[in-house]
């Protein structure tokens, strides 16, 4: 389907770069389930839950970072009108890794 304003590779683009500040902040639920599940569990459940938590959290961690390091890395083909536009797409590259580096510190300032 044609973008009205955006060409078809910037709207994917665009689309890629959503799904990936949505992984990233899927991040913050996932730990918040992981405290609370390992703090209303019993002493002996707490080594399991928290190995657990520690892989699916890794887990989602590297997929985060692989996706936002992915999206820094892309290259475009299509033409941009005015140098305006081309610094605008350089910068919103980023957005993910920010928002990814944003999420982990508020993290661990958490724990």
């Amino acid at each position: 389907m044609k973008a009205l304003l955006l060409s078809d590779e910037i709207s994917q683009f665009h689309w890629a770069m959503l799904k990936s500040v949505l992984l990233i902040l899927s991040l913050l639920p996932i730990s918040q389930f992981f405290i609370n599940l390992w703090q209303s569990a019993d002493a002996t459940s707490q080594i399991m839950i928290g190995f657990m938590a520690m892989s699916v959290f890794s887990a989602l961690m590297i997929i985060s970072f692989y996706n936002a390091l992915n999206l820094t890395v892309v290259q475009l083909k299509t033409e941009f009108s005015s140098l305006l536009e081309q610094q605008l797409v350089k910068v919103y590259r980023y957005v993910p890794m920010l928002s990814l580096a944003a999420m982990l510190s508020y993290l661990v300032t958490q724990f």
